[in-house]
């Protein structure tokens, strides 16, 4: 029905992305966010010493990564990533190793002439990991799926890979993109983060970085009623049906709520006998939150000349420039628990140390500047089993009628990502409206296709 109601609490990826396309198809949307700026955990903040604006942290999204780009080419700011082919690792002694992918060879022909001369790895490391990529080809996604509940660590032993081989690359890859130790994620995850990423189709290699903060991104949203410092006081209830949201002395009707806020908090704005009577708030308290460490770092001279860099040995696990000369960085620390608890300048002294360590442009360079933001409830942990816990967006039979619910820890196919906090969105907006959002991933490549067991 044109100009039904609809209200979205929350201005990250999720709720920007189900207000997008419900305001695409005619449905009179408010988008309510109590932060002065959009884009929740991906997004931006003033720099209160500087005026400066700078991202929460670092994101990065792949060519795998469809119903974000989707999303972004909705918004008008595909324009505004800057795209890349290859990625750099650099070890403790300041070697440069290259993944690179070779243009015009499908998966996963595209990379290997440079897994082959991955020099990071020795050669019985290179053999290894060959073997076990064409296991994770075999198996497919149904084959993936069938191993949701056994930890990666599982698979990684019973396919002989060794210590060595896992910290140098499966626990750079893979904890930054699940925010978890490699060892204890599903293997389902891990293996879909190889297979969508790596193995089955060239431009889901790819990786893409916003050329400007993150907040820039969302300054033009094409919702008519976007209304940011407005923080929700309360949802109004008729029955078993959700039919207002409170703002103090404001009351907002709609015919349907999307609550586009992180689970922790989801749970104080519903009545205990209504969260009963509603299957989807049963495992939200068993989902365990993850924090993720940015450090943001000035120093008074070009200390890199990459883009990027993926650093073997830590305690820093990705560096990304921010400027032209390679003076200003952002490190990037995931599964970041045992630093929650350390000092600010604790932090930077063994950032600024592994930096010149590694680096022979900063063995003199000083820190200007350093400003760390530690996000506590970053994510939730893909553990095996996870699934289980993690609610529908539409409101199950005998649930609460109007209320759905968007966020990367509901059910998306994907772990807690830029990519499925998109996929929440639409697909609550699908539940709502009953056209179809969600983009289909990449296809598989002849290679992959010929290799899969699905």
């Amino acid at each position: 029905m044109a100009e039904e109601r609809v209200v979205v609490v929350g201005g990250g990826l999720a709720g920007m992305a189900a207000a997008v396309a419900l305001e695409s198809r005619g449905r009179r949307v408010t988008l309510l966010e109590a932060r002065k700026t959009l884009g929740g955990r991906a997004g931006s903040f003033e720099d209160p010493q500087t005026g400066e604006t700078l991202d929460n942290c670092q994101h990065v999204l792949l060519g795998c990564c469809t119903n974000l780009l989707d999303f972004y080419r909705r918004i008008g700011v595909s324009g505004l990533i800057r795209w890349h082919d290859t990625m750099y690792f650099v070890d403790p002694r300041g070697g440069v190793h290259h993944l690179e992918s070779i243009s015009g060879l499908p998966a996963p022909f595209h990379l290997g002439w440079s897994l082959a001369n991955f020099a990071a790895l020795t050669f019985a490391q290179r053999l290894h990991l060959s073997q076990a990529m064409l296991s994770l080809m075999r198996l497919g996604k149904s084959g993936r799926m069938r191993l949701a509940d056994i930890p990666f660590g599982q698979w990684l032993s019973d396919h002989h890979q060794t210590r060595e081989l896992i910290d140098t690359l499966y626990e750079l890859i893979l904890v930054s993109a699940l925010n978890e130790d490699c060892q204890k994620t599903s293997a389902m995850y891990a293996i879909q983060v190889f297979q969508e990423a790596l193995l089955e189709n060239a431009a889901g290699y790819r990786m893409g970085t916003p050329a400007c903060p993150l907040g820039k991104l969302y300054e033009t949203l094409p919702c008519r009623d976007v209304r940011t410092g407005a923080r929700m006081t309360g949802l109004k209830f008729s029955g078993s049906r959700v039919v207002a949201v409170e703002m103090g002395d404001e009351s907002i009707e709609a015919e349907a709520i999307v609550l586009a806020v992180n689970h922790p908090a989801l749970q104080k704005w519903i009545p205990e006998d209504l969260a009963k009577s509603d299957g989807r708030f049963a495992g939200l308290e068993k989902l365990e939150s993850v924090p993720i460490l940015g450090a943001h770092l000035w120093f008074d001279r070009p200390v890199m000349n990459l883009p990027h860099a993926a650093l073997i040995g830590g305690p820093l696990q990705w560096l990304f420039g921010k400027d032209e000369t390679g003076a200003a960085l952002h490190g990037v620390i995931s599964a970041a628990r045992d630093w929650t608890g350390k000092s600010k300048e604790e932090s930077l002294e063994l950032f600024v140390d592994q930096i010149r360590r590694t680096f022979p442009a900063a063995r003199e360079a000083k820190l200007v500047r350093g400003v760390i933001v530690i996000e506590k409830r970053a994510t939730f942990s893909p553990r095996p089993g996870v699934d289980q816990l993690r609610p529908g967006q539409a409101p199950p039979a005998g649930g609460i009628e109007g209320l759905y619910l968007a966020g990367d820890y509901t059910q998306t196919g994907w772990p807690a990502t830029m990519e499925g906090a998109v996929r929440s969105g639409y697909l609550a907006a699908e539940a709502i409206c009953g056209e179809k959002f969600l983009v289909s991933d990449l296809p598989r490549e002849w290679p992959a296709r010929l290799l899969a067991t699905d």
